[in-house]
């Protein structure tokens, strides 16, 4: 496993000082029919890493290897990333994901919000099924989100790191919670909390990290985000914000009484925060299922997402999920993700998007008829 990730090592400290404020930042694969953009794709060996893990996890996944030999027939031909197979995502929700290893010790599940499923013999179940995300390593995968995160969003020494996750805390293994924690314990972060509706608390440690002349990163789903700032404490501070400041939105709008699309909520956002000098809106996009995580932030060099240049990502057709889109059109999202190495790394998601001109990912929801999942739909407010 670490020689495979070692195919995408850079010399110590090439990135430390970059981040999504500069284009060099290097960024995810595109697969399909995305655009011809230089430096957004594998080299020779690193393609050859990731076939050669397609057909372990084929082989080793009996599901997967079904999967794979029902789409494609002569699966062992498969050659180069754009004949790979992926797996839809609610397959974590039915199987143990998992080779190579003993069962590993940690498990994360998804928030379950979806609508009640049927179980694999068709008999209905009283809750939604949770995907279960069996990972092997756990800290290995964090210290690689870690590095990424460092990479997109800057230094985390001497910052604060606040995470506003009400829903997430209430209902438990989340891997979401595990990597914060993670970001915290091993961060190099002044001060790290997490916080369910204690606004006020959050408010004191942040005006306290700028009157120290330390920067914030403010991490939050958006029922919860759009709860605070609605509330008068955020109106009447008394303190601005840094320059360095980062407000990073998660989880998605699904389950909010207003049908928000992404940018609508960020246009939500700048309005409520527009006074507020200094502060940069993010955002993180990542999934139970996943093993690595995209950042965006307003006013970077970059238009939309990014995943470390391990991933790959492409858009398929919507309306033939068999079959890559064209370049710059919008449908699903397919997902290589080599963090997880021991799991299922090839993942094609319900989540919509495209391709933009610079290689970044713009997500535009989820695409019509998918199930409706995120952290919002167990959010209650009071």
């Amino acid at each position: 496993m670490l020689q495979f990730w070692s195919l995408w090592d850079e010399p110590q400290g090439k990135l430390a000082a970059r981040s999504l404020f500069d284009r060099g930042l290097s960024r995810h694969a595109i697969l399909g029919g995305g655009p011809v953009t230089q430096g957004l794709s594998w080299t020779d060996e690193q393609t050859a890493g990731v076939m050669g893990l397609f057909h372990r996890q084929r082989e080793a996944l009996p599901s997967f290897g079904r999967w794979v030999n029902a789409v494609r027939p002569h699966a062992a031909s498969i050659r180069y990333p754009d004949q790979l197979v992926f797996m839809p995502v609610e397959a974590f929700k039915h199987e143990e994901l998992f080779w190579g290893v003993p069962r590993p010790s940690t498990l994360f599940r998804s928030s379950g919000t979806g609508a009640p499923s049927k179980t694999l013999t068709g008999e209905s179940s009283e809750e939604p099924q949770r995907s279960r995300h069996w990972m092997a390593y756990e800290a290995d995968v964090m210290g690689r989100a870690l590095r990424h995160a460092v990479h997109c969003l800057g230094n985390f020494q001497n910052r604060s790191l606040l995470a506003l996750l009400p829903s997430y805390m209430d209902r438990g293994e989340s891997s979401l919670l595990a990597m914060l924690q993670y970001f915290m314990d091993h961060g190099d972060f002044q001060f790290g909390a997490f916080y369910r509706k204690d606004y006020k608390a959050l408010m004191e440690q942040w005006a306290l990290a700028s009157q120290e002349g330390r920067s914030t990163l403010v991490w939050g789903i958006p029922h919860a985000l759009k709860d605070w700032f609605e509330d008068p404490q955020w109106k009447d501070r008394s303190w601005q914000a840094r320059p360095g400041d980062i407000l990073i939105e998660t989880g998605g709008t699904k389950g909010m009484e207003q049908d928000w699309t992404p940018e609508g909520f960020r246009d939500w956002l700048r309005l409520q925060t527009k006074d507020s000098v200094g502060l940069r809106l993010g955002s993180e996009y990542g999934m139970t299922e996943l093993g690595s995580q995209a950042y965006r932030i307003e006013g970077s060099a970059l238009e939309g997402f990014v995943f470390p240049a391990s991933v790959g990502i492409g858009i398929y057709r919507s309306d033939n999920p068999l079959e890559w889109e064209n370049a710059g059109a919008r449908g699903g999202i397919n997902i290589v993700d080599t963090s997880n190495y021991y799991s299922l790394a090839f993942i094609q998601t319900s989540d919509r998007g495209r391709i933009l001109p610079d290689g970044t990912l713009e997500l535009l929801g989820r695409l019509e008829g998918a199930e409706a999942r995120g952290c919002n739909m167990l959010y209650t407010g009071g």
